[in-house]
Protein backbone atom coordinates (compact mmCIF):
# COMPACT_ATOMS: atom_id res chain seq x y z
CA UNK A 1 0.00 0.00 0.00
CA UNK A 2 2.83 2.42 0.93
CA UNK A 3 4.69 1.72 -2.33
CA UNK A 4 1.61 2.32 -4.47
CA UNK A 5 1.04 5.60 -2.65
CA UNK A 6 4.61 6.65 -3.47
CA UNK A 7 3.93 5.99 -7.15
CA UNK A 8 0.81 8.13 -7.17
CA UNK A 9 2.63 10.89 -5.35
CA UNK A 10 5.53 10.73 -7.83
CA UNK A 11 3.15 11.32 -10.75
CA UNK A 12 1.61 14.26 -8.94
CA UNK A 13 5.04 15.77 -8.32
CA UNK A 14 5.82 15.52 -12.04
CA UNK A 15 2.54 17.36 -12.66
CA UNK A 16 3.74 20.01 -10.20
CA UNK A 17 6.95 20.41 -12.26
CA UNK A 18 5.02 20.78 -15.50
CA UNK A 19 2.94 23.53 -13.89
CA UNK A 20 5.90 25.08 -12.09
CA UNK A 21 4.67 28.62 -12.73
CA UNK A 22 2.25 28.01 -9.84
CA UNK A 23 5.25 27.46 -7.60
CA UNK A 24 7.24 30.52 -8.71
CA UNK A 25 7.74 33.21 -6.09
CA UNK A 26 7.89 36.90 -7.01
CA UNK A 27 11.68 37.14 -6.85
CA UNK A 28 12.58 33.83 -8.54
CA UNK A 29 14.37 33.83 -11.89
CA UNK A 30 14.20 31.21 -14.64
CA UNK A 31 17.33 29.61 -13.27
CA UNK A 32 15.74 29.48 -9.83
CA UNK A 33 12.75 27.62 -11.20
CA UNK A 34 14.99 25.19 -13.04
CA UNK A 35 16.81 24.46 -9.81
CA UNK A 36 13.49 23.96 -7.98
CA UNK A 37 12.28 21.60 -10.69
CA UNK A 38 15.45 19.53 -10.39
CA UNK A 39 14.99 19.23 -6.66
CA UNK A 40 11.41 18.04 -7.18
CA UNK A 41 12.61 15.38 -9.61
CA UNK A 42 15.06 14.16 -7.01
CA UNK A 43 12.20 13.79 -4.53
CA UNK A 44 9.87 11.68 -6.66
CA UNK A 45 10.39 8.78 -4.24
CA UNK A 46 9.37 10.86 -1.22
CA UNK A 47 7.73 8.87 1.56
CA UNK A 48 4.50 10.11 3.12
CA UNK A 49 4.56 9.19 6.78
CA UNK A 50 1.56 7.65 8.50
CA UNK A 51 3.12 7.21 11.94
CA UNK A 52 1.89 10.18 14.02
CA UNK A 53 4.48 12.80 14.89
CA UNK A 54 2.37 15.40 16.71
CA UNK A 55 1.90 14.39 20.36
CA UNK A 56 0.21 17.73 21.05
CA UNK A 57 -2.06 19.73 18.79
CA UNK A 58 0.27 22.06 16.79
CA UNK A 59 -2.51 24.43 15.75
CA UNK A 60 -2.40 27.57 17.83
CA UNK A 61 -4.90 30.01 16.33
CA UNK A 62 -5.26 33.42 18.00
CA UNK A 63 -2.35 32.73 20.38
CA UNK A 64 -4.20 30.34 22.70
CA UNK A 65 -7.12 32.76 23.19
CA UNK A 66 -10.27 31.00 24.34
CA UNK A 67 -13.41 31.74 22.34
CA UNK A 68 -16.92 32.13 23.71
CA UNK A 69 -18.98 29.04 24.51
CA UNK A 70 -21.45 28.43 21.68
CA UNK A 71 -23.99 25.60 21.37
CA UNK A 72 -25.08 24.59 17.88
CA UNK A 73 -28.70 24.19 18.99
CA UNK A 74 -28.82 27.92 19.75
CA UNK A 75 -27.97 28.90 16.16
CA UNK A 76 -30.58 29.40 13.44
CA UNK A 77 -29.59 29.08 9.79
CA UNK A 78 -29.50 32.36 7.90
CA UNK A 79 -30.12 32.74 4.20
CA UNK A 80 -26.94 32.59 2.13
CA UNK A 81 -24.87 31.15 5.00
CA UNK A 82 -23.84 27.63 6.01
CA UNK A 83 -22.75 26.36 9.43
CA UNK A 84 -19.61 24.27 9.76
CA UNK A 85 -16.88 22.85 11.96
CA UNK A 86 -13.21 22.05 11.40
CA UNK A 87 -11.78 18.84 12.85
CA UNK A 88 -8.68 16.68 12.98
CA UNK A 89 -7.56 13.56 14.82
CA UNK A 90 -7.66 15.61 18.04
CA UNK A 91 -11.47 15.34 18.10
CA UNK A 92 -11.17 11.54 18.27
CA UNK A 93 -14.03 9.37 17.04
CA UNK A 94 -16.85 11.59 15.76
CA UNK A 95 -20.49 10.52 15.42
CA UNK A 96 -21.14 12.24 12.08
CA UNK A 97 -24.85 11.39 11.96
CA UNK A 98 -25.33 13.28 15.22
CA UNK A 99 -23.26 16.16 13.85
CA UNK A 100 -25.54 16.38 10.79
CA UNK A 101 -28.70 16.14 12.91
CA UNK A 102 -27.45 18.98 15.12
CA UNK A 103 -27.54 21.38 12.16
CA UNK A 104 -24.01 21.33 10.71
CA UNK A 105 -23.87 21.76 6.91
CA UNK A 106 -20.17 21.30 6.19
CA UNK A 107 -16.85 20.24 7.72
CA UNK A 108 -13.29 21.28 6.91
CA UNK A 109 -11.23 18.18 7.75
CA UNK A 110 -7.47 18.12 8.30
CA UNK A 111 -5.97 15.95 5.55
CA UNK A 112 -2.39 16.19 6.80
CA UNK A 113 0.47 18.33 8.05
CA UNK A 114 4.21 18.93 7.74
CA UNK A 115 5.86 18.46 11.11
CA UNK A 116 8.76 20.48 12.51
CA UNK A 117 11.05 17.65 11.38
CA UNK A 118 10.15 18.58 7.78
CA UNK A 119 8.30 15.34 7.05
CA UNK A 120 4.77 15.08 5.65
CA UNK A 121 2.16 13.20 7.65
CA UNK A 122 -1.39 12.18 6.87
CA UNK A 123 -3.98 12.85 9.58
CA UNK A 124 -4.78 9.45 11.13
CA UNK A 125 -8.53 10.06 11.05
CA UNK A 126 -8.76 11.89 7.71
CA UNK A 127 -10.23 9.09 5.60
CA UNK A 128 -12.70 8.04 8.29
CA UNK A 129 -13.85 11.62 8.87
CA UNK A 130 -14.29 12.35 5.14
CA UNK A 131 -16.13 9.10 4.42
CA UNK A 132 -18.45 9.26 7.41
CA UNK A 133 -19.17 12.99 7.02
CA UNK A 134 -20.14 12.48 3.39
CA UNK A 135 -22.20 9.41 4.29
CA UNK A 136 -24.12 11.56 6.79
CA UNK A 137 -24.83 14.19 4.11
CA UNK A 138 -22.28 16.77 5.28
CA UNK A 139 -20.36 18.69 2.61
CA UNK A 140 -16.59 18.33 2.94
CA UNK A 141 -13.56 20.55 2.46
CA UNK A 142 -10.01 19.81 3.63
CA UNK A 143 -7.13 21.76 5.10
CA UNK A 144 -3.38 21.15 5.28
CA UNK A 145 -1.26 22.42 8.17
CA UNK A 146 1.87 23.77 6.47
CA UNK A 147 5.35 24.51 7.75
CA UNK A 148 6.81 24.98 4.27
CA UNK A 149 10.00 27.07 4.16
CA UNK A 150 10.03 27.58 0.37
CA UNK A 151 7.80 27.23 -2.69
CA UNK A 152 9.22 23.79 -3.50
CA UNK A 153 7.96 22.47 -0.16
CA UNK A 154 4.63 24.27 -0.63
CA UNK A 155 4.13 22.54 -4.00
CA UNK A 156 5.13 19.25 -2.40
CA UNK A 157 2.43 19.78 0.23
CA UNK A 158 -0.20 20.62 -2.40
CA UNK A 159 0.76 17.52 -4.39
CA UNK A 160 0.34 15.43 -1.25
CA UNK A 161 -3.15 16.85 -0.69
CA UNK A 162 -4.19 16.28 -4.31
CA UNK A 163 -3.06 12.65 -4.06
CA UNK A 164 -4.88 11.94 -0.80
CA UNK A 165 -8.26 13.46 -1.80
CA UNK A 166 -8.54 11.53 -5.08
CA UNK A 167 -11.92 9.86 -5.35
CA UNK A 168 -13.53 12.13 -2.74
CA UNK A 169 -16.29 14.68 -3.33
CA UNK A 170 -14.62 17.88 -2.18
CA UNK A 171 -17.44 20.41 -2.16
CA UNK A 172 -15.84 23.07 0.04
CA UNK A 173 -12.37 24.58 -0.54
CA UNK A 174 -8.93 23.06 -0.07
CA UNK A 175 -7.38 25.26 2.61
CA UNK A 176 -3.79 26.36 3.27
CA UNK A 177 -3.24 26.72 7.04
CA UNK A 178 0.10 28.14 8.23
CA UNK A 179 0.54 28.98 11.94
CA UNK A 180 3.17 29.16 14.66
CA UNK A 181 5.81 30.89 12.55
CA UNK A 182 6.38 33.63 15.15
CA UNK A 183 7.84 31.08 17.57
CA UNK A 184 11.63 30.82 17.58
CA UNK A 185 11.19 27.02 17.69
CA UNK A 186 9.43 27.02 14.31
CA UNK A 187 11.30 25.98 11.18
CA UNK A 188 9.52 28.94 9.48
CA UNK A 189 10.77 31.51 12.02
CA UNK A 190 13.14 33.39 9.69
CA UNK A 191 10.75 33.62 6.72
CA UNK A 192 9.67 37.05 5.52
CA UNK A 193 6.07 38.05 4.80
CA UNK A 194 6.92 37.80 1.10
CA UNK A 195 8.30 34.25 1.58
CA UNK A 196 5.17 33.12 3.39
CA UNK A 197 2.91 34.72 0.79
CA UNK A 198 4.80 33.02 -2.05
CA UNK A 199 4.41 29.66 -0.31
CA UNK A 200 0.65 30.15 0.10
CA UNK A 201 0.30 31.26 -3.52
CA UNK A 202 2.26 28.24 -4.74
CA UNK A 203 0.16 25.78 -2.75
CA UNK A 204 -3.21 27.31 -3.63
CA UNK A 205 -2.40 27.96 -7.29
CA UNK A 206 -1.58 24.28 -7.80
CA UNK A 207 -4.80 23.34 -5.99
CA UNK A 208 -6.89 25.60 -8.24
CA UNK A 209 -5.13 24.45 -11.41
CA UNK A 210 -6.16 20.92 -10.41
CA UNK A 211 -9.84 21.89 -10.35
CA UNK A 212 -10.43 22.55 -6.64
CA UNK A 213 -11.21 25.87 -4.98
CA UNK A 214 -8.35 27.26 -2.90
CA UNK A 215 -8.76 29.09 0.40
CA UNK A 216 -6.33 30.81 2.75
CA UNK A 217 -6.72 30.49 6.55
CA UNK A 218 -5.29 32.89 9.11
CA UNK A 219 -5.91 34.72 12.37
CA UNK A 220 -7.22 38.27 12.24
CA UNK A 221 -4.22 39.76 14.07
CA UNK A 222 -1.82 38.12 11.59
CA UNK A 223 -3.66 39.27 8.45
CA UNK A 224 -4.55 42.88 9.27
CA UNK A 225 -1.19 44.37 8.35
CA UNK A 226 1.74 43.48 6.11
CA UNK A 227 3.98 42.14 8.88
CA UNK A 228 3.18 38.50 8.12
CA UNK A 229 1.24 38.24 4.83
CA UNK A 230 0.62 40.23 1.65
CA UNK A 231 -3.16 39.82 1.89
CA UNK A 232 -3.79 42.08 -1.09
CA UNK A 233 -2.09 39.52 -3.32
CA UNK A 234 -3.83 36.53 -1.68
CA UNK A 235 -7.31 38.10 -1.73
CA UNK A 236 -7.17 38.64 -5.51
CA UNK A 237 -6.95 34.91 -6.22
CA UNK A 238 -8.39 32.91 -3.33
CA UNK A 239 -11.14 32.79 -0.75
CA UNK A 240 -10.17 33.84 2.80
CA UNK A 241 -11.09 32.19 6.10
CA UNK A 242 -10.49 34.43 9.14
CA UNK A 243 -10.19 33.20 12.72
CA UNK A 244 -11.21 35.70 15.36
CA UNK A 245 -12.77 35.06 18.77
CA UNK A 246 -14.91 37.86 20.13
CA UNK A 247 -17.53 38.38 22.81
CA UNK A 248 -20.29 38.60 21.86
CA UNK A 249 -19.78 36.39 18.87
CA UNK A 250 -21.78 34.70 16.13
CA UNK A 251 -24.80 34.50 15.92
CA UNK A 252 -25.29 37.51 18.27
CA UNK A 253 -23.16 39.46 15.80
CA UNK A 254 -23.28 38.69 12.10
CA UNK A 255 -19.68 39.43 11.09
CA UNK A 256 -16.17 39.47 12.58
CA UNK A 257 -14.37 42.67 13.49
CA UNK A 258 -12.08 42.32 10.45
CA UNK A 259 -11.82 45.01 7.79
CA UNK A 260 -10.36 43.00 4.90
CA UNK A 261 -12.02 40.52 2.56
CA UNK A 262 -13.25 37.25 4.08
CA UNK A 263 -15.52 34.38 3.03
CA UNK A 264 -15.63 32.29 6.22
CA UNK A 265 -15.34 33.11 9.92
CA UNK A 266 -14.08 30.76 12.64
CA UNK A 267 -15.76 32.46 15.57
CA UNK A 268 -14.95 30.14 18.49
CA UNK A 269 -12.84 27.17 19.52
CA UNK A 270 -15.28 26.29 22.31
CA UNK A 271 -18.25 25.14 20.29
CA UNK A 272 -20.56 22.39 21.47
CA UNK A 273 -21.81 20.09 18.70
CA UNK A 274 -23.65 16.80 19.20
CA UNK A 275 -21.43 13.93 18.09
CA UNK A 276 -18.12 15.68 18.88
CA UNK A 277 -16.52 15.06 22.26
CA UNK A 278 -15.26 18.19 23.97
CA UNK A 279 -14.79 21.62 22.43
CA UNK A 280 -15.01 22.12 18.70
CA UNK A 281 -13.99 24.90 16.27
CA UNK A 282 -17.14 26.41 14.74
CA UNK A 283 -17.35 28.24 11.41
CA UNK A 284 -19.89 30.19 9.39
CA UNK A 285 -19.41 30.44 5.61
CA UNK A 286 -20.90 33.45 3.85
CA UNK A 287 -21.45 31.34 0.75
CA UNK A 288 -23.32 28.11 0.17
CA UNK A 289 -22.26 25.05 -1.78
CA UNK A 290 -23.74 21.89 -3.25
CA UNK A 291 -22.22 18.45 -3.30
CA UNK A 292 -19.49 18.20 -5.95
CA UNK A 293 -18.59 15.16 -8.00
CA UNK A 294 -15.21 13.53 -7.43
CA UNK A 295 -12.69 14.97 -9.90
CA UNK A 296 -11.02 11.58 -10.33
CA UNK A 297 -13.76 8.97 -10.74
CA UNK A 298 -11.20 6.20 -11.32
CA UNK A 299 -9.95 6.47 -7.72
CA UNK A 300 -11.87 4.55 -5.06
CA UNK A 301 -10.62 5.15 -1.50
CA UNK A 302 -10.55 2.09 0.74
CA UNK A 303 -13.12 1.99 3.52
CA UNK A 304 -11.48 3.57 6.55
CA UNK A 305 -11.38 1.82 9.91
CA UNK A 306 -13.08 3.75 12.67
CA UNK A 307 -10.60 5.40 15.09
CA UNK A 308 -10.55 4.15 18.63
CA UNK A 309 -12.21 6.15 21.36
CA UNK A 310 -10.13 7.42 24.29
CA UNK A 311 -11.49 4.51 26.33
CA UNK A 312 -10.52 1.98 23.65
CA UNK A 313 -7.02 3.44 23.39
CA UNK A 314 -6.55 3.26 27.14
CA UNK A 315 -7.92 -0.25 27.71
CA UNK A 316 -6.93 -3.56 26.13
CA UNK A 317 -9.99 -5.75 25.74
CA UNK A 318 -10.22 -8.61 28.23
CA UNK A 319 -12.72 -11.32 29.11
CA UNK A 320 -11.65 -13.09 32.29
CA UNK A 321 -12.96 -13.63 35.81
CA UNK A 322 -11.15 -11.87 38.66
CA UNK A 323 -11.54 -11.29 42.37
CA UNK A 324 -9.81 -9.15 44.98
CA UNK A 325 -6.53 -10.34 46.48
CA UNK A 326 -7.92 -9.16 49.82
CA UNK A 327 -10.50 -6.48 49.11
CA UNK A 328 -10.66 -3.55 46.72
CA UNK A 329 -12.98 -0.60 46.13
CA UNK A 330 -15.04 -0.68 42.94
CA UNK A 331 -15.43 2.87 41.65
CA UNK A 332 -17.50 4.68 39.04
CA UNK A 333 -14.34 5.78 37.21
CA UNK A 334 -10.61 4.94 37.03
CA UNK A 335 -9.41 7.25 39.82
CA UNK A 336 -9.62 7.47 43.63
CA UNK A 337 -11.58 10.68 43.05
CA UNK A 338 -14.58 8.72 41.74
CA UNK A 339 -17.37 7.50 44.01
CA UNK A 340 -17.05 4.01 45.54
CA UNK A 341 -19.90 1.77 44.30
CA UNK A 342 -19.08 -1.17 46.57
CA UNK A 343 -16.14 -3.17 47.91
CA UNK A 344 -15.09 -6.41 46.22
CA UNK A 345 -13.83 -9.04 48.68
CA UNK A 346 -11.66 -12.05 47.94
CA UNK A 347 -13.73 -14.97 46.72
CA UNK A 348 -16.38 -13.00 44.82
CA UNK A 349 -15.59 -13.03 41.10
CA UNK A 350 -16.52 -10.47 38.44
CA UNK A 351 -15.98 -10.36 34.67
CA UNK A 352 -13.12 -8.07 33.65
CA UNK A 353 -13.72 -6.38 30.25
CA UNK A 354 -10.55 -4.30 29.95
CA UNK A 355 -7.06 -3.82 31.37
CA UNK A 356 -5.85 -0.22 31.25
CA UNK A 357 -2.38 1.21 30.77
CA UNK A 358 -3.31 3.54 33.66
CA UNK A 359 -3.13 0.76 36.28
CA UNK A 360 -6.90 0.25 36.43
CA UNK A 361 -9.15 -2.61 35.28
CA UNK A 362 -12.65 -2.23 33.86
CA UNK A 363 -15.17 -4.68 35.33
CA UNK A 364 -18.84 -5.56 34.89
CA UNK A 365 -20.97 -5.47 38.06
CA UNK A 366 -24.64 -6.40 37.52
CA UNK A 367 -24.51 -4.92 34.03
CA UNK A 368 -22.83 -1.71 35.20
CA UNK A 369 -19.24 -0.73 34.36
CA UNK A 370 -16.99 -0.22 37.39
CA UNK A 371 -13.23 0.18 37.84
CA UNK A 372 -10.65 -1.25 40.26
CA UNK A 373 -6.86 -1.03 40.71
CA UNK A 374 -5.41 -3.87 38.66
CA UNK A 375 -2.68 -4.77 41.17
CA UNK A 376 -5.37 -5.55 43.78
CA UNK A 377 -7.03 -8.16 41.54
CA UNK A 378 -6.27 -11.81 40.90
CA UNK A 379 -7.75 -14.75 39.02
CA UNK A 380 -7.67 -17.00 42.10
CA UNK A 381 -8.72 -16.79 45.72
CA UNK A 382 -5.81 -15.69 47.91
CA UNK A 383 -5.37 -16.89 51.45
CA UNK A 384 -5.73 -13.78 53.55
CA UNK A 385 -3.27 -13.28 56.34
CA UNK A 386 -4.96 -12.40 59.58
CA UNK A 387 -2.49 -9.64 60.29
CA UNK A 388 -0.38 -7.44 58.02
CA UNK A 389 2.85 -7.05 60.02
CA UNK A 390 6.14 -5.66 58.69
CA UNK A 391 9.23 -5.03 60.85
CA UNK A 392 7.07 -5.47 63.93
CA UNK A 393 4.49 -2.88 62.85
CA UNK A 394 0.86 -3.80 62.15
CA UNK A 395 -0.48 -2.14 59.00
CA UNK A 396 -4.09 -1.34 58.17
CA UNK A 397 -5.19 -1.26 54.53
CA UNK A 398 -6.01 2.12 52.99
CA UNK A 399 -6.47 3.37 49.45
CA UNK A 400 -5.59 6.98 48.67
CA UNK A 401 -2.94 9.09 46.96
CA UNK A 402 -0.37 11.12 48.82
CA UNK A 403 2.59 13.40 48.15
CA UNK A 404 5.36 14.87 50.28
CA UNK A 405 4.76 18.07 52.20
CA UNK A 406 8.27 18.98 51.10
CA UNK A 407 10.49 15.95 50.48
CA UNK A 408 10.59 12.53 52.15
CA UNK A 409 12.77 9.41 51.90
CA UNK A 410 11.17 6.27 50.48
CA UNK A 411 12.59 3.25 52.33
CA UNK A 412 12.65 -0.51 51.85
CA UNK A 413 11.23 -1.09 55.34
CA UNK A 414 9.34 1.00 57.93
CA UNK A 415 12.55 1.94 59.75
CA UNK A 416 14.78 5.01 59.54
CA UNK A 417 17.91 2.84 59.23
CA UNK A 418 16.56 0.84 56.26
CA UNK A 419 17.67 1.29 52.64
CA UNK A 420 16.58 4.49 50.87
CA UNK A 421 14.93 3.48 47.58
CA UNK A 422 14.20 7.01 46.40
CA UNK A 423 12.88 10.43 47.40
CA UNK A 424 9.35 11.74 46.99
CA UNK A 425 9.02 15.46 46.19
CA UNK A 426 6.01 17.64 46.86
CA UNK A 427 3.52 17.52 44.02
CA UNK A 428 4.41 13.97 42.84
CA UNK A 429 1.67 11.59 44.00
CA UNK A 430 1.91 7.86 44.86
CA UNK A 431 -0.76 5.34 45.82
CA UNK A 432 -0.81 4.63 49.59
CA UNK A 433 -1.99 1.09 50.32
CA UNK A 434 -1.56 0.79 54.10
CA UNK A 435 -0.84 2.80 57.24
CA UNK A 436 0.26 2.00 60.78
CA UNK A 437 -0.49 3.80 64.03
CA UNK A 438 3.25 3.90 64.71
CA UNK A 439 3.73 6.59 62.03
CA UNK A 440 4.56 4.75 58.79
CA UNK A 441 2.80 4.55 55.43
CA UNK A 442 3.17 1.90 52.74
CA UNK A 443 3.33 3.27 49.16
CA UNK A 444 3.52 1.87 45.63
CA UNK A 445 6.59 3.26 43.84
CA UNK A 446 7.60 3.04 40.15
CA UNK A 447 6.53 -0.32 38.65
CA UNK A 448 4.66 -1.61 41.68
CA UNK A 449 7.61 -1.57 44.11
CA UNK A 450 6.54 -1.39 47.76
CA UNK A 451 8.21 1.37 49.80
CA UNK A 452 7.63 3.04 53.17
CA UNK A 453 7.60 6.67 54.28
CA UNK A 454 7.01 8.56 57.52
CA UNK A 455 3.30 9.44 57.58
CA UNK A 456 3.73 12.87 59.17
CA UNK A 457 5.81 13.97 56.15
CA UNK A 458 2.96 13.12 53.74
CA UNK A 459 -0.19 14.94 52.67
CA UNK A 460 -3.19 14.13 50.48
CA UNK A 461 -3.15 17.57 48.88
CA UNK A 462 -0.52 19.39 46.85
CA UNK A 463 1.59 21.83 48.93
CA UNK A 464 0.46 25.45 49.23
CA UNK A 465 2.50 28.46 48.00
CA UNK A 466 4.61 29.66 50.91
CA UNK A 467 7.50 31.73 49.54
CA UNK A 468 6.86 35.46 49.98
CA UNK A 469 7.84 36.21 46.41
CA UNK A 470 4.98 34.07 45.17
CA UNK A 471 2.29 35.13 47.63
CA UNK A 472 -0.73 36.79 46.08
CA UNK A 473 -3.22 39.22 47.53
CA UNK A 474 -6.59 38.32 48.94
CA UNK A 475 -8.26 39.65 45.78
CA UNK A 476 -9.85 37.12 43.46
CA UNK A 477 -7.62 38.23 40.56
CA UNK A 478 -3.97 39.18 40.23
CA UNK A 479 -1.53 39.96 37.42
CA UNK A 480 1.82 38.31 36.75
CA UNK A 481 3.98 38.71 33.64
CA UNK A 482 1.25 40.82 31.97
CA UNK A 483 -1.25 37.97 32.42
CA UNK A 484 -4.33 38.33 34.63
CA UNK A 485 -5.10 35.25 36.72
CA UNK A 486 -8.14 34.32 38.78
CA UNK A 487 -7.52 32.45 42.02
CA UNK A 488 -9.26 29.10 42.40
CA UNK A 489 -9.55 26.63 45.21
CA UNK A 490 -6.35 24.58 44.76
CA UNK A 491 -6.98 21.25 43.07
CA UNK A 492 -4.78 18.40 41.92
CA UNK A 493 -4.22 18.08 38.17
CA UNK A 494 -2.07 15.98 35.85
CA UNK A 495 -1.07 16.09 32.17
CA UNK A 496 -3.37 14.60 29.53
CA UNK A 497 -0.20 13.13 28.03
CA UNK A 498 2.74 15.34 28.98
CA UNK A 499 3.20 19.08 29.25
CA UNK A 500 6.02 21.56 29.90
CA UNK A 501 5.93 23.51 33.18
CA UNK A 502 7.45 26.96 32.54
CA UNK A 503 8.74 29.80 34.72
CA UNK A 504 6.49 32.32 32.92
CA UNK A 505 3.14 32.07 31.09
CA UNK A 506 4.80 32.06 27.67
CA UNK A 507 5.99 29.36 25.26
CA UNK A 508 9.29 31.25 24.98
CA UNK A 509 10.04 30.96 28.72
CA UNK A 510 12.26 28.44 30.49
CA UNK A 511 11.03 24.86 30.99
CA UNK A 512 11.23 23.90 34.69
CA UNK A 513 9.92 20.35 34.34
CA UNK A 514 7.96 18.14 31.93
CA UNK A 515 4.88 16.81 33.74
CA UNK A 516 3.71 13.35 32.65
CA UNK A 517 0.30 11.75 32.92
CA UNK A 518 -0.15 10.38 36.44
CA UNK A 519 2.06 12.98 38.15
CA UNK A 520 -0.17 15.33 40.14
CA UNK A 521 0.49 18.91 41.14
CA UNK A 522 -1.68 21.70 42.51
CA UNK A 523 -3.38 24.27 40.25
CA UNK A 524 -4.00 27.55 42.08
CA UNK A 525 -5.10 30.02 39.39
CA UNK A 526 -6.46 30.26 35.83
CA UNK A 527 -6.38 32.92 33.12
CA UNK A 528 -8.63 33.75 30.19
CA UNK A 529 -5.56 33.55 27.92
CA UNK A 530 -5.38 29.79 28.42
CA UNK A 531 -2.56 29.62 31.00
CA UNK A 532 -2.78 28.03 34.43
CA UNK A 533 -0.63 28.81 37.47
CA UNK A 534 0.51 25.74 39.41
CA UNK A 535 2.77 24.76 42.25
CA UNK A 536 5.66 22.37 41.62
CA UNK A 537 8.05 21.62 44.51
CA UNK A 538 6.95 24.83 46.25
CA UNK A 539 7.75 26.85 43.09
CA UNK A 540 5.22 28.72 40.99
CA UNK A 541 5.12 27.39 37.41
CA UNK A 542 2.83 27.92 34.43
CA UNK A 543 1.30 25.59 31.82
CA UNK A 544 -1.25 25.65 29.00
CA UNK A 545 -4.52 24.82 30.80
CA UNK A 546 -6.07 22.78 27.96
CA UNK A 547 -3.27 20.18 28.24
CA UNK A 548 -4.18 19.48 31.89
CA UNK A 549 -6.89 17.32 33.39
Amino acid sequence: MKQSFKTVFSLTLIFCILTFSACKGKNETSSDISSDSSSLLLQTNIEINTTPDDIVDPENTENNIEGSKVQIENITHKKGENLGIDVSKWQGKIDWSSVKNSGIDFAIIRIGYRAENGKLYKDENADYNIQQAQKAGILVGVYFFSTAINTTEACEEASFVLSTIKGYKISYPVVYDCEGYTSSDSRMYNLSANDRTNNANSFLSLVQKSGYEGMFYGAKNEMENSNYWDMTQIEKKFKVWVAHYSSPTYPEIENPDYSRKYDMWQYTNRGSVNGVNGNCDMIVSYFTAVESDALDTTATPNNAIAPKTEEELLYTAANDRVTAKIEVNLREGPSPQYKVVTTLKSGKFLTRTGIGSNGWSRLSLNGKTVYAITSYLTDRVVEVEKEDIVAGFKFTQTNDRVTAKDEVNLRSLPATDSQIIGKLSGGIFLNRTAITSSGWSRLVYNDGQVVYAVTSYLTTTAPEITSSSEQISDNSTFTEYNTTFTKITPKNVTAKEEINLRDKPSTDSNIIYTLKNGEYISKVAESSSGWAKLLYNDQAVYAVDSFLK
